[in-house]
Parts: C-alpha cells; structure tokens; sequence
C-alpha cells in the first residue's frame, strides 16, 4: 500500500469522539505529512471525517496533532486560516438574548405551531417528511452513518422511498440533507477516489443543517422558535440535540459548490453559526441528519418531527 492510500485509509477509521478519536488525529496527522499532504488540506480533511460521538473535537486538537507530526518529520509549523469576523460581536450574549426572545420552551407547544399538522404517530414523520420537503423525483440517500452511497438500493427516487416505507419498510437513522445527482465524482478527501454520497454529488442545495451540541434541549427550542431563519423542519434526534433544516435558497442563489462555499460555509456558518455556538461541522451539503421516524433502539425513542413547513420560515 502507497503512502497516500494509507492516509486515506487512516482518515476513514478514525473513531467516534470519546471511543479513542484523540489519540487516533496525531496517528492520521503522520500518515498525512508522510504522504505530503499539504496542512491545510490536511487539517479540513480530518475535521470533516470525524464521525459523530460522544463530545465535539476542536479545531485546536487538529491543529495541534498536525504540528506534533510536522515537529517529529521536521516540517515546520502550521496555523489554520483566520476565519471571518462574525456578523456578532459576543456570541454567547447574542445567543442568550435570542433565547430569552421565545415564550416557547415545550415541545408539545411546538408542535402545535407547526404549520403542518403533525401525525400522532411517530413512526409515520419520515413520509410526510420527504413528500413534504423534496420533489417526488429526487434520489435522496437514506441508510446507517458509516454506509457508502448505492444506486438503487440506499440511493432512489423520493416517490419509491414512500412507496416502500408505506409497504413496511424498516426505516433508517440518516438521511443526506441535499439530493444526489445518481453519479459517482470524486471525493473531497481524496479526489482520486469517487463516491455516490459526497459533497461533489449534490444535485440541487435546497438545505443545510444547524445543530447544537452543549445546549439544553429546553433552550434549543427557544432558539430556533425565536431566530429569523428561513425553517422548514425541526427534528427531535432521540438523543441530545435538536436538528434545524434551513432553506438555504431563502438566504441566497446556491446552485454550484463555489456559491455554497461563499454563501453558506463562509457567510451563515462562519460568521453567524459558530459564532452562536452551532456545530460548524455541519456546515457542507451533503451533511447527514437524523431521518424523522426512525426507532432509535440504543436510545428506546423514536427520532420525531417537532415543526414542518414546506416553505422556509420563521417559527414564530
């Protein structure tokens, strides 16, 4: 096996955040260097095959694994890119006062102000979901966090998605937030490999993602009840977090990844999400979420929609 074949192998077993993820970035910072890698591109693409876990990964862990190995090669150092000045001069204070803006902090209050009326049943949210939110011909990726992207089996037409859940099809705990365009193209992490499932096969970005981490599940409904974002869904996880679908056509025109990169990446995300305190790992569009419906057996709770609206907009 090459030098860069290692690398990639290395990137694609680092385990989840609080099963061994730490110790694992200096590991995959050497296999890095020693296959030339230039920093930068080392550091994004270990930030973005981190998988979910147990407590988030700072940039500053990254950054400082990838010095280790340059240190131990005699490399020199390196410092991430400055990001952009957020658009809030105190995010923490910024995000307390939105918070403090909603009277809703109930789950069964949300779900009453959602624009569609939500099933009394739980296990019928991923249906209405996709025929609510997607066109019945977009492929839309569904299956479990670690599988590849397979034409025709995880990867199809919303209108057979529905068809199948209808007839008793088991769900799935993930869903890619954009849909595919059906073809393979080249990964991010490595542009000689292809994929069905990446960011280089998003077909249209109708979606991106916004997720807390270290916040109350009561104020994370504060906050996305009183923030002005264009909503279409609200997601009970079935575990800590809240997930937020936001229309990203509603913020501005995104029909290339060089437009996602300026307008959402750089603009939402950077400069007002994380700023907030909003997972900036959500922050490309072929990001998973928790797919509404789907039986979380580790967690005995069922994944549920909590707001819907075809249309982007605020909550309140």
């Amino acid at each position: 096996m090459d030098k860069l074949s290692r690398y990639q192998e290395a990137l694609q077993q680092i385990p989840s955040p609080g099963c061994g993820c730490h110790v694992s970035l200096l590991s995959v910072a050497n296999h890095g260097i020693i296959a030339e890698i230039d920093p930068g591109k080392l550091f994004d693409d270990i930030k973005q095959n981190i998988p979910e876990g147990s407590r988030k990964i700072f940039d500053r862990e990254i950054q400082d694994a990838i010095n280790k190995a340059l240190a131990d090669h005699d490399k020199g150092t390196f410092t991430p890119k400055p990001k952009p000045a957020p658009v809030v001069d105190n995010g923490k204070e910024a995000l307390r006062k939105i918070i403090n803006q909603s009277p809703i902090k109930d789950e069964a209050d949300l779900w009453e102000l959602s624009p569609i009326r939500l099933h009394n049943a739980p296990k019928d949210d991923s249906g209405l979901f996709l025929k609510t939110l997607f066109d019945e011909n977009d492929l839309i990726w569904i299956d479990e966090f670690g599988e590849i992207g397979k034409p025709g089996e995880n990867i199809k037409p919303v209108i057979e998605w529905i068809e199948e859940l209808q007839n008793g099809r088991k769900t799935a705990p993930h869903i890619i937030v954009n849909p595919l365009t059906g073809k393979p193209a080249p990964k991010k992490s490595n542009p000689d490999e292809m994929t069905y499932r990446g960011d280089n096969c998003i077909s249209t970005f109708k979606y991106c993602l916004g997720e807390f981490d270290n916040l109350s599940h009561e104020d994370q409904i504060r906050f996305w009840t009183a923030v002005r974002l264009p909503i279409v869904a609200l997601i009970d996880t079935g575990g800590k977090s809240i997930h937020a679908w936001v229309d990203v056509q509603k913020l501005a025109p995104v029909s290339t990844s060089e437009e996602w990169e300026k307008n959402i990446k750089n603009r939402l995300y950077d400069r007002l999400f994380t700023p907030l305190g909003i997972d900036g790992a959500c922050a490309n569009p072929a990001r998973l979420s928790r797919l509404p419906g789907h039986f979380r057996e580790e967690k005995g709770k069922f994944q549920r929609l909590l707001w819907l609206s075809p249309e982007g907009r605020p909550v309140l």
